[in-house]
């Protein structure tokens, strides 16, 4: 049997039912959970301004209080001994109550226990007062504690006044012992130079919970001091409640419950009496729970005994400064118990809708055939949030071509804010974020012409255009920059508004100003009711603001920090003058490199993708790359001679020379004394001179270690080294702890000595000052993968053992500290938190000196298998090493001379010969030769040699 088609007017009925079905459920979840999200953050924003509301009135508690109490502690207090003339600053104690609308009580203790308060009657409970007369009229209370004249017995007295300060009753109190020496505010602030706030306490006579604002007086003999109660401020939480089930306390760092809506369980009774009670103790375990949270600025949902909650854990500041948290927890089902109810009514609602328009659907079904069919599966792509599939319909019916269009401009508007929320999410540059978001709210707000200006960061009164989207027209162009005057942002507002330009400031979450925005007002026909269309655009222009202020903070702090690392790199290079560009130079070079990594489009580096993120990177970690110089010694750094440590000590040795020279001299004259033959003696004399001449040259040459040291060389070096020379002075006198820790090495022998020429000693052993570095692989606290053996001691300098040095001037244990500097480079930059795209950065700076057949340093890691960018370190660091003209021990190298070595170095498995191609091809060498060689350095290069010698291609070629 076959089924029986349905008409096109039920097929377009069912459609148009089933799309808006569709369509408001999706709106109403959306709705539901856009209302919970702003019913949350209307709680947070409440929260906010409760948080600053306590911490306001907090403040308030004492700030009355102080302006009074200074002029007060000026007053000479500590010199009255008698009660009557203590009474007479009962009108100054009357006038600082009543300027403190909070103070409970004003008092004076005395340096002799003595004790003066005086209190509202009002605020005290009828069962404190003692039974006496006149309390119906009593305005003040005063306690006083004063010893009888003449005697050191102590009376304790109350007295009633009425507002005149006029005496009602006094009552002499035997019971009433109070020592104001023992209480904490006396002796706080006996030892405070001015004002101090006590921590919140119990009160001795009203029992309340409160602070004590203290001032020791000029003359040091009495402290003044003015309680105020946080009862009100408990009083007050009462009325923040945003819900019946809402609860709320103050909390104070030590987790004592300082502010409560109810105010009598704050108190625990100890055995040493009452004190503030922590949450736990209240028996409020939802607040308790809260507080174990981490303050932040989002709310917290979490799960109670019975119930899920959200709290939110905000500090501030309280009396005189203390950090305190206010706790405020909501029940979740009171908080989101009316979006729970608007979503039941909107789908009643929803429902009832679509019975009503059930007949005219039947109807329409009729007149809108295919279009509407159409229409309705694209709005249904919508619904599913496909806005890319929407093409709009052709109807002859003119409420549909009006909705298609509607539907259109929607699906237009709702693409613009999927760009513009692309835009501020994903672009990191700020100008053409700008740009782009500009062109976006010109689009969704129609408006013909904007700019955005954004705050001069050296004048936040000027500010400077961005970025400039569409036509002005006739109108005067806009002006580059922008100056407030006195008259402020209104009247800038009100000058474009009569250009026709809407001015909107772009302000922050704090409400800071980032910029200012300018659209041009629509026509007349647009903006007959433009109010909405300026919410909107304020609305917009906030999430511009926080944007803005993001990519500012994201691009300051870029900039602070390549200042900071090219801050270490010149710091690196000012230690030293003789390497003082050596650090700022190898950037510069590698960089140069990299570019040309980056021109490659038919070398090996074709297909190498360096991205924003590897260039960041990069650049630091070749600013970085010798950062551990800074602990390498500076007469290791600086050791132009072979007997150099902090001064040349050939001097020394010269003077040696010196001794043995006046030695031939007395020998001649002796000889010539005794007898002797002058002439044979003479000749003798002569021959001695000579020698010392040619042996002290020897030294000489040897210690400036330009020439390789031979064989010969080194055999009448011992010879020299034995000749011997009297000394006749103790040589442990005068000389520093250390250095003498060291002659103790030695045997004391008996003067005069005789001593050889050149020597050895015990004394020449430097120990390293803490440990041997952990950089041999068996140390265990070697963590970072060193492969290295570090010498014995951490400096040798023995004469013989410096002068036998084969070339050059630095001997095993300086040259270990020499590369020891990358150690330390690995070492601190592997301690610092870099972000992920950063992490590469100690590789990169500390592996420049690692070689391609792993026989590097500090690692022995194979840098064929590392990262470009460390390869290109190692060549970079190598190739400014060799043409550097400020080196002690050489001179800087000729373009070829350098270029050749760079070439034997490459073949050999030292560098990376595609990065030495790169070099050679990409013409970094001379660019970097016009900047940084001298003119007498740059000679012809032959190109083709080069590669031949590094063996890229054959010499043939």
């Amino acid at each position: 049997m076959s089924r029986r088609p349905l008409s096109l007017q039920a097929l377009t009925v069912l459609a148009i039912v089933a799309l808006m079905l569709m369509m408001a459920s999706v709106l109403l979840w959306h709705g539901a959970r856009g209302a919970d999200r702003i019913l949350v953050s209307a709680m947070q924003d409440t929260s906010h301004q409760l948080a600053a509301t306590t911490e306001e009135r907090s403040q308030r508690l004492i700030g009355p209080a102080r302006v009074v109490l200074l002029p007060l502690s000026h007053a000479n207090l500590g010199i009255q001994q008698r009660l009557a003339d203590r009474l007479t600053v009962l009108p100054m104690l009357a006038a600082a109550l009543e300027a403190s609308r909070v103070a409970s009580a004003v008092y004076i203790g005395y340096d002799n226990g003595d004790f003066l308060s005086l209190r509202p009657v009002a605020r005290l409970a009828p069962n404190l007062l003692p039974a006496m007369n006149g309390v119906e009229d009593a305005h003040y209370l005063v306690q006083a504690i004063f010893h009888d004249p003449g005697s050191d017995v102590r009376v304790g007295e109350w007295r009633l006044y009425d507002a005149d300060l006029a005496l009602l009753d006094r009552r002499v109190m035997p019971d009433y012992d109070y020592d104001p020496r023992n209480r904490p505010w006396y002796r706080e602030a006996m030892a405070s130079d001015g004002e101090h706030v006590t921590d919140p306490y119990v009160f001795f006579t009203t029992r309340e919970v409160g602070v004590t604002l203290t001032h020791r007086s000029q003359n040091e003999r009495a402290v003044l001091g003015i309680d105020a109660s946080l009862a009100d401020l408990g009083n007050e939480m009462a009325g923040f409640k945003l819900t019946p089930g809402t609860r709320l306390a103050v909390v104070s760092n030590q987790g004592r419950t300082l502010a409560h809506p109810d105010i009598d369980s704050l108190l625990i009774n100890t055995a040493s009496g009452p004190r503030l009670g922590t949450l736990e103790e209240l028996g409020d375990p939802i607040l308790a729970r809260l507080e174990a949270f981490e303050g932040s600025d989002e709310s917290t949902r979490f799960q109670g005994p019975h119930e899920a909650w959200f709290g939110m854990r905000l500090p501030f500041k309280s009396m005189d400064d203390v950090q305190a948290h206010l706790l405020m927890a909501v029940p979740e089902n009171e908080l989101l118990a009316g979006t729970r109810r608007l979503l039941w009514q909107r789908a009643v609602v929803a429902v009832g809708l679509v019975l009503a328009l059930l007949p005219l659907g039947i109807w329409v079904g009729h007149r809108l055939g295919r279009p509407l069919r159409s229409l309705a599966d694209q709005v249904r792509a919508l619904a599913e949030f496909d806005f890319a599939g929407y093409r709009g319909v052709d109807s002859p019916i003119r409420e549909v071509q009006q909705l298609s269009q509607a539907v259109e401009g929607m699906v237009g508007n709702i693409t613009d804010f999927q760009r513009m929320t692309r835009t501020l999410s994903s672009d990191p540059h700020l100008e053409t974020m700008l740009a782009g978001i500009l062109d976006d709210l010109l689009r969704v707000t129609t408006s013909q012409h904007g700019a955005i200006y954004l705050v001069d960061e050296t004048d936040a009164d000027a500010f400077a255009r961005a970025a400039e989207a569409g036509s002005g027209g006739s109108v005067a162009p806009l002006p580059e920059r922008l100056k407030l005057e006195a008259q402020g942002l209104a009247a800038l507002r009100d000058e474009f508004e009569g250009r026709g330009y809407l001015a909107q400031p772009l302000c922050n979450r704090s409400g800071q100003r980032q910029g200012l925005l300018l659209l041009a007002l629509r026509g007349a026909a647009e903006a007959s009711d433009d109010q909405p269309w300026r919410r909107f655009v304020e609305e917009i222009s906030g999430v511009a603001a926080v944007a803005i202020e993001m990519r500012r903070l994201l691009e300051g702090e870029k900039r602070l920090l390549d200042a900071i690392v090219e801050l270490i790199a010149g710091a690196t290079d000012a230690k030293s003058p003789h390497t003082g560009g050596h650090c700022s130079r190898v950037p510069q070079l590698a960089e140069m490199l990299l570019q040309g990594v980056e021109r490659d489009r038919t070398g090996p580096f074709a297909a190498e993708a360096v991205g924003e993120d590897r260039r960041a990177a990069f650049h630091l970690a070749a600013w970085l790359h010798d950062c551990g110089k800074l602990t390498t010694p500076d007469e290791v750094m600086e050791k132009a001679t072979k007997l150099e440590t902090r001064y040349n000590r050939l001097h020394e040795v010269r003077m040696r020379f010196e001794v043995l020279w006046r030695d031939a001299d007395v020998a001649y004259w002796q000889g010539c004394a005794k007898g002797g033959d002058p002439n044979l003696l003479d000749e003798a004399r002569e021959q001695r001179l000579a020698e010392l001449q040619a042996a002290y040259r020897l030294v000489a040459n040897i210690n400036l270690g330009g020439e390789h040291l031979d064989e010969g060389q080194a055999q009448r070096l011992e010879e020299i080294a034995t000749w011997r020379w009297w000394r006749h002075f103790d040589d442990r006198l005068g000389v520093s702890q250390e250095e003498a820790r060291r002659l103790a090495r030695e045997p004391e022998l008996e003067l005069p000595v005789a001593e050889p020429l050149l020597a050895d000693r015990p004394r020449h052993l430097i120990d390293w000052a803490v440990k041997t570095p952990p950089v041999a692989p068996e140390d265990p606290d070697n963590r970072w993968r060193f492969d290295m053996r570090p010498p014995a001691v951490a400096g040798h300098q023995g004469e013989l053992y410096n002068l036998r040095v084969a070339r050059g001037t630095l001997n095993d244990v300086e040259r270990f500290r020499i590369q020891e500097h990358i150690v330390q480079t690995i070492i601190m930059l592997e301690s610092l938190p870099w972000p992920a795209h950063l992490r590469r950065v100690p590789a990169i700076a500390g592996n420049h000196h690692e070689r391609m057949d792993g026989q590097g340093y500090p690692r022995r890691l194979v840098l064929a298998g590392a990262s470009l960018e460390e390869r290109i370190m190692a060549v970079a660091d190598v190739f400014e090493a060799l043409t550097a003209a400020d080196r002690p021990y050489k001179p800087g190298m000729s373009l070829s001379q350098a270029l050749s070595i760079l070439a034997g170095m490459a073949r050999e498995g030292h560098l990376d010969p595609e990065v030495f191609l790169l070099l050679l091809d990409s013409g970094v060498w001379r660019d970097y030769a016009e900047r940084f060689l001298k003119p007498e350095q740059i000679v012809p290069v032959d190109i083709a040699a080069l590669k031949a010698e590094a063996g890229l291609v054959s010499p043939a070629t």
